[in-house]
């Protein structure tokens, strides 16, 4: 029973969904009421993909900052063309990526820390392999995972409407 309960984020990230295809697959996400730090996941094409409103102060751009990731500049990573970089979105302030760690494609959890103004969004890492990434999807040096977080083909419609378009 623990061996199965150990090995189940595991199994559910790696094994095609075993429900009927869902009734409408999602395409257009309305982002509109979210704020900073506020996360939302859809489910989309058989996966989770997570969308996160962020202050763009937060991505890390420094050299100093840039040493504790093993892909900085997101060029070894699966996305469109227009994430490479820093930010790796078409705008700074969203962040959509597919939920799975890149190693044994467990489901993220969110790396909350706090500050005076409240709780503020610092990332995600894995539950079943420890890695960390940062606020952009990063992977940070000295997780088990080597490569960044996977993002879909997406667009933003309008400022608050985010479209998936693609694989």
């Amino acid at each position: 029973v623990g061996l199965i309960a150990l090995l189940f984020p595991f199994l559910k990230g790696i094994v095609p969904t075993l429900k009927k295809k869902e009734a409408k697959e999602i395409k257009e996400i309305d982002v509109s009421a979210m704020k900073d730090g506020d996360a939302k996941t859809v489910r989309w094409k058989g996966r989770n993909v997570l969308i996160v409103k962020r202050n763009p102060d937060f991505i890390s751009k420094h050299s100093s900052q840039l040493k504790s990731l093993i892909d900085p500049f997101s060029s070894n990573s699966s996305q469109p063309e227009f994430a490479k970089g820093h930010g790796r979105s078409s705008r700074d302030n969203y962040l959509v990526v597919y939920s799975y760690c890149t190693l044994l494609s467990c489901e993220l959890k969110r790396l909350q820390i706090e500050t005076k103004q409240g709780d503020v969004f610092a990332g995600f890492f894995c539950p079943c392999d420890g890695s960390r990434y940062d606020v952009s999807g990063r992977v940070i040096a000295g997780s088990a995972a080597k490569y960044n977080l996977s993002i879909p083909n997406y667009e933003h419609v309008s400022e608050s409407r985010i479209r998936l378009t693609g694989v």
